[in-house]
């Protein structure tokens, strides 16, 4: 049987083994120190407490060294994912700042080409507008020398005016016999004065537009000056009188 034995020379602890006498020599592992032990009637099993004691210790600290372990790989995990959110969030917003960019080039471009098309299409409408005006007082002008300053028959220069302005100039019944056709042909595009001078006429012969399809044509001879306003029609380019005033 094993007995726990104290040395009272170095006071340490030991086990020692008895073969059932009631004492025996033996000499202390520690110091060499022989001793004489008397061994009790009732055999006392040796407690290993140290030894149970160094397993909890062990079984501690490897227990600590598990949960450090734990929470090394926890916060690796954590701050790695954190890292990987603020990554994409971050894409993520570089990608919404490139739309947003784009769509905001996009729209200015797209007003910038809208206000220049409208500038373009009003340039456009004022140079037509100009170059029908410009080709509306040549023709004036020319039907004025060639068809109001003469003194012969006008009836070749109807054609140039509507149904209309026919019927204002020569009434309903155009044409009828006895009627003075060159008279109301005068009357109506011509001025005031009965003395008809065609040369200073067509040298002061001025044709001016007015607003939409009025122009106005200025008559001067003999210090007398008249103006006529007169409206057109234009289609296709063709010009035709529809009314004068």
């Amino acid at each position: 049987m094993q007995y726990q034995v104290t040395c009272n020379k170095c006071h340490r602890s030991f086990a020692i083994t008895s073969d059932g006498s009631d004492r025996m020599h033996c000499n202390c592992p520690y110091c060499g120190q022989p001793l004489l032990v008397n061994l009790p009637a009732i055999a006392q099993p040796v407690m290993p407490s140290v030894q149970s004691t160094n397993y909890d210790v062990q079984d501690k600290g490897g227990d600590n060294s598990s949960i450090k372990v734990l929470l090394c790989v926890l916060i690796v995990l954590f701050l790695g994912g954190f890292a990987t959110f603020g990554f994409i969030y971050w894409q993520q917003q570089q990608e919404n700042e490139r739309k947003l960019f784009a769509a905001q080039r996009k729209a200015h471009a797209d007003s910038v080409m809208q206000i220049r098309t409208k500038q373009q299409m009003q340039e456009a409408a004022v140079k037509r507008k100009a170059d029908e005006q410009k080709s509306v007082c040549s023709f004036l002008d020319s039907f004025y020398r060639k068809a109001v300053f003469i003194s012969g028959d006008p009836s070749y220069y109807v054609r140039y005016l509507t149904p209309y302005c026919q019927q204002m100039v020569f009434g309903v019944d155009a044409y009828d016999e006895g009627e003075d056709v060159w008279g109301e042909w005068w009357a109506a595009f011509g001025n005031f004065n009965n003395e008809y001078d065609f040369d200073e006429l067509r040298r002061n012969l001025q044709i001016t537009p007015l607003d939409d399809d009025w122009y106005k044509v200025r008559l001067s001879e003999h210090g007398i000056t008249v103006f006529r306003k007169i409206k057109v029609q234009v289609t296709d380019g063709h010009v035709l009188i529809d009314d004068v005033r």
